[in-house]
């Protein structure tokens, strides 16, 4: 592992750098000299991203090694992005720039001007611009992604890093690049914003040629740098996740390794860090007409590390026939198991109003053959004719399709499989209950697309197996 600086890089938001500040012009010139090397040098452009992913043949070393739907995927992607903030560093320093360069990131959730890609990386120029490259929807139109994929307020409020729906990831071998226990930062914004921008940054296997990917994985790095930090959460002290190594080339070409614990202090072991932060937004707030609040944060637990959760879950019913996504909204019913009635109730809080018991649920199997470019949000008990500030209050997490293509081919010792997400919606439950609007018999599951007005035509379609629900 190369030696940290003494004083430490400061990686600045990519929105409020200064109008004379030149960290883009140096990022777009190594970008450009990193894209002129060869393809078998290490330190060039897609070499660096085919780390990540790549579709060529035969493969080089250490290609194919990103780790998704895993608690290794924060670390992983740390040591990806250290490593190559080095090689960029030294190409601006080989050109010329300062030695103290430093990859901004894009905070996309600060504002909704934030939302909106950089110019620097929309304009075509005749495509002479080296950090353009092709995107979907209308981002490159300078169209903000839309709030419900870019808030990372759910991920952040979870006190637990491992497990299903806690924010870094259920335990998983690390055979495989693409597992299907993802944490819920990976999942919202991190899959979200893959999905949503698309083209590239929609597939595993081009994400890291888009170079607004480095400060997309900037952001995501930040946020668990800024998880890390608040009372109560801590990273896995697990020997299984501590001790594990990843290879990576260095700016000098050579192979180098390093483990999760040689990660966990970006200042003192990676000589980074992060300016100081903005507070993250709350949730957007409803109009005074609307009773209902957003589904709230809450804590999932203990504050502890440790790597199995309290309970194991229960069944308590599921959806009896696939879906179908096609780029409209689409709802299933999820029949209740009557005979869950008594233990369901008891984690939902009713007989004990503080029970630590929680309620989850899970859209599993979800399988098709390339990324719809799309992201759905999840609702529960969608009102007819809601609003998009009324639904809100019904949101209880995000659909999106990064890595669907690769899991029903995974490379490494796992079996094929359709994608899952599992999200916790006791909160929303507690207050339907509340309301007087909970059905003790089914549920009503609505995906609805995120964003712009679909176009015309049906999007790739996506199948959803099942639509489960399950308690502690």
């Amino acid at each position: 592992m190369g030696s940290p600086q003494q004083v430490a890089h400061v990686r600045r938001n990519v929105w409020t750098l200064p109008a004379d500040d030149l960290t883009l012009a140096h990022y777009a010139a190594a970008v450009a000299e990193m894209k002129a090397r060869d393809p078998d040098d290490p330190t060039g452009w897609t070499y660096q991203a085919a780390l990540h992913g790549t579709n060529t043949t035969p493969t080089m070393p250490l290609w194919n090694g990103c780790k998704h739907g895993s608690w290794y995927f924060l670390a992983w992607h740390r040591m990806y992005l250290w490593y190559f903030e080095r090689i960029v560093r030294a190409t601006v320093v080989q050109l010329g720039g300062p030695a103290d360069w430093a990859l901004p990131f894009w905070d996309y959730d600060a504002d909704r001007d934030q939302a909106r890609i950089p110019p620097a990386f929309r304009d075509e120029e005749e495509g002479a611009n080296p950090l353009f490259a092709p995107r979907a929807n209308l981002v490159n139109e300078g169209e903000p992604l839309p709030f419900e994929i870019t808030s990372p307020a759910y991920a952040m409020g979870r006190t637990l890093f491992v497990g299903e729906a806690e924010f870094g990831g259920g335990i998983t071998p690390n055979g495989s690049t693409f597992w299907n226990r993802k944490g819920a930062l990976e999942q919202t914004p991190h899959n979200d914003v893959h999905g949503h921008i698309g083209r590239w940054m929609g597939r595993t296997t081009t994400a890291a040629l888009d170079p607004v990917f480095w400060l997309h994985h900037a952001n995501i790095d930040r946020l668990w740098f800024l998880w890390s930090g608040r009372p109560g959460h801590s990273n896995p002290d697990d020997p299984r996740w501590i001790t594990q190594e990843y290879k990576f080339f260095d700016a000098d070409g050579s192979q180098q390794s390093l483990a999760a614990s040689d990660v966990l202090d970006t200042a003192g072991q990676l000589g980074y860090t992060y300016e100081q932060p903005v507070p993250i937004s709350p949730p957007v707030p409803l109009p005074p007409s609307v009773t209902r609040s957003p589904v709230p944060e809450m804590p999932s637990g203990p504050s502890t590390s440790g790597p199995t959760p309290p309970r194991r879950r229960e069944m308590a019913g599921s959806s009896e026939q696939p879906l179908l996504l096609v780029g409209r909204a689409a709802s299933i019913a999820v029949p209740i198991d009557r005979r869950t009635a008594g233990p369901l109730g008891a984690a939902l809080g009713v007989a004990a109003p503080d029970s630590d018991r929680h309620v989850y649920l899970n859209v599993e199997d979800i399988e098709g053959e390339a990324n719809p470019d799309k992201v759905y949000g999840i609702y529960v008990n969608l009102p007819e004719g809601a609003s998009r500030e009324q639904a809100e209050g019904h949101r209880v997490g995000n659909l999106s399709f990064f890595g669907i293509e690769r899991a029903q081919d995974p490379r490494g010792d796992e079996h094929p499989h359709g994608l899952r997400v599992s999200v916790e919606i006791t909160p929303l439950v507690r207050r339907l209950q509340a309301d007087d609007a909970w059905d003790e018999a089914r549920l009503q599951v609505t995906f609805r697309p995120l964003g712009a007005a679909p176009e015309e035509g049906e999007d790739p379609p996506v199948e959803i197996g099942r639509v489960s629900l399950s308690y502690t």
